[in-house]
C-alpha cells in the first residue's frame, strides 16, 4: 500500500531534483529513464536520470552515482541530493571540472521509487533488488543472502529481472560501458548494515579476490584518506548474496575486454551503532537503515568530501 507519508516523501526528493536540473542550466539534464514495478493499485512510479557535465564528457568520461536501491535507505538519497546541490550551492573545484569537461556525473539518485513511495525496503513487487541479478552466489548466506520462498519475506530475489533492475543495466550499459577515461568508477549508496561505515567492492557472491583487487585497495585509500570511519573491503568479507546487481555488471564488463577499468564501489553507512545507543529504534523499519533525527543532518554533510574525490578520481590517480 501506498503511504501518504512516503509519497511526501519521495515529492520532495523529486522536486529537490528537479531544482539541482535548474540550477545546472546546460550543464544538466534530468529525464525519465525507466518505472518501478506496478503497485496493486496499478501506479507505476518514474525513475529519474541526472545527468551534469558537458556533453562531450558525458560521453567520454563519465562518473556514477546511484541510490535509493533499498526504499527504506532514504539517508543514502539525501546524503546524493545533498552533495548535487552543494556543487552550485558552494561552487568549488568540482563545479569548476565540470565546466572544463574534466568529467561528468551522470546518476540514478532514487532508483526504488516505488520502495520509498510504500515504505519499504522492496520494490512494489516485494522484490529487493539487490538480490535479483539472476546470479546464484557461490557461497550466499542462508536466507539473508537471498530466498525465493515468498515476496512476502525479507530477501526475495524475484522470478524475473524487475523493471528498475532493468533500467539500471540499461543506464550504466549506456553511459559507463563506453566510457573513455581509463577508470569507470561508480558508487552506490546504501544504509542499515554494521556498526561501521563499509566501501565495499565485488565480489558480493563469491569469497575468491575480483580481478581488479589491487586496484580496488589502491583506489580505496585515496577515497578514504580522510575519513577513517569508512572501512575498505570486498563485499564477501561482510557478507556473501545472490544476485548482487554490480557483480552482474563487473563480471559483464569485464567480458567484453575494454582496457578501461570498471569499477562499482558501494558505500555502506552503518546505523547499528545508533540502535545500541537506542534499543528502541528495532521497533521502527526506518531506525534500521537511518540515523535519529537529531543527528541526521550531521550524517549527511559528512559524505561532501568523500564523493567530491569520488567524483575526481581520475584526477587524483
Amino acid at each position: 500500500m501506498i503511504s501518504l507519508r512516503g509519497l511526501k516523501r519521495l515529492n520532495r526528493y523529486e522536486n529537490r531534483l528537479y531544482k539541482i536540473a535548474r540550477l545546472a542550466g546546460d550543464l544538466g539534464q534530468l529525464k525519465q529513464v525507466g518505472y518501478s514495478r506496478k503497485s496493486k493499485n496499478g501506479f507505476r512510479f518514474p525513475v529519474y536520470a541526472l545527468t551534469l557535465g558537458k556533453k562531450s564528457a558525458v560521453r567520454k568520461y563519465p562518473v556514477g552515482l546511484v541510490a535509493g536501491v533499498h526504499g527504506l535507505e532514504t539517508v543514502g538519497v539525501r546524503v546524493l541530493l545533498d552533495f548535487l546541490e552543494s556543487i552550485f550551492a558552494e561552487p568549488g573545484q568540482v563545479l569548476k571540472d565540470l565546466k572544463k569537461g574534466k568529467f561528468a556525473i551522470v546518476c540514478i539518485p532514487i532508483l526504488n521509487p516505488g520502495g520509498v513511495a510504500m515504505k519499504r525496503r522492496s520494490n512494489p513487487d516485494g522484490v529487493d533488488l539487490m538480490r535479483n541479478s539472476g546470479v546464484d552466489g557461490e557461497s550466499a548466506m542462508a536466507f539473508f543472502g537471498g530466498q525465493k520462498l515468498s515476496p512476502h519475506l525479507p530477501y526475495y530475489r524475484g522470478k524475473s529481472l524487475q523493471p528498475e533492475s532493468r533500467t539500471l543495466f540499461a543506464f550504466i550499459r549506456e553511459h559507463l560501458f563506453s566510457a573513455r577515461s581509463s577508470l569507470i568508477p561508480v558508487l552506490d549508496i546504501h544504509s542499515g548494515f554494521g556498526m561501521r561505515d563499509s566501501l565495499w567492492w565485488p565480489y558480493a557472491g563469491k569469497t575468491e579476490p575480483c580481478p581488479d583487487q589491487n586496484l580496488y585497495e589502491r583506489t580505496a585509500r585515496i577515497l578514504c584518506q580522510d575519513q577513517p570511519g569508512i572501512v575498505p573491503e570486498s563485499q564477501s568479507d561482510a557478507y556473501t548474496i545472490h544476485g548482487d546487481l554490480w557483480d552482474f555488471l563487473y563480471s559483464e564488463f569485464q567480458a567484453l575486454n575494454r582496457k578501461p577499468r570498471f569499477l562499482p564501489f558501494t558505500l555502506e553507512i552503518g546505523t547499528w551503532a545508533e540502535i545500541k545507543k537506542e534499543p528502541g529504534r528495532l521497533l521502527s523499519r526506518r531506525g534500521l537503515f537511518n540515523p535519529p533525527p537529531e543527528s541526521k543532518a550531521e550524517t549527511i554533510l559528512r559524505y561532501r568530501a568523500f564523493l567530491e574525490r569520488f567524483v575526481r578520481l581520475n584526477e587524483l590517480y
